[in-house]
């Protein structure tokens, strides 16, 4: 667990990761994707209105865009819809230390899922051609200094918060 002594400040250096090995020719950063529930309108008597009710552990569509300097093999290495894609974002969080100094804390980010679209981007003289890949995540788990704080599986029906399995009562009532 990260200590109240700490400051969370920045990203310090990052990569990314497909299949364990180091991807090469990727952009300098990649929005992690948006995680949203999906709800359905509650309202009727006793109700002072609607209320969007989020239904506990089904998922919208998870989309995650990997952008590419060029067109390289590692964006090719991602496009076949017979395979998983297994990505892995690691970073190194810099953080101040209120007692003095500073430090660094892992940030971990494992992805999977497949092949959605593919854009090949442009070509310009003298710039990045701006290439993308975008993928259907079924898989997502994000740990920061060893702690999960997340971890979504829409083929297994798991949803964690710090470890705690939200849909335990539900798998046990079904």
């Amino acid at each position: 667990m990260i200590s109240n002594n700490y400051i969370p400040e920045k990203i310090n250096d990052a990569n990314v990761y497909l299949d364990g090995s180091r991807m090469i020719g990727t952009g300098a950063s990649a929005d992690l994707p948006e995680l949203n529930m999906k709800t359905s309108t509650v309202e009727g008597f006793g109700v002072g209105g609607e209320i969007d009710s989020p239904t506990i552990g089904q998922w919208e569509s998870i989309e995650q865009e990997i952008q590419f300097n060029t067109l390289y093999s590692s964006a090719a290495d991602m496009l076949s819809p017979l395979s998983n894609v297994n990505l892995t974002f690691r970073a190194a969080q810099q953080v101040y230390d209120k007692t003095g100094g500073y430090d660094f804390k892992g940030l971990r980010v494992v992805e999977m899922g497949r092949v959605k679209k593919f854009k090949p981007g442009k070509i310009e003289k003298g710039e990045s051609m701006e290439a993308t890949v975008t993928l259907e995540l079924t898989y997502i788990m994000i740990e920061v200094d060893g702690e999960q704080l997340v971890e979504i599986d829409k083929l297994n029906n798991v949803y964690k918060v710090r470890g705690q399995d939200m849909l335990a009562k539900v798998r046990g009532l079904i």
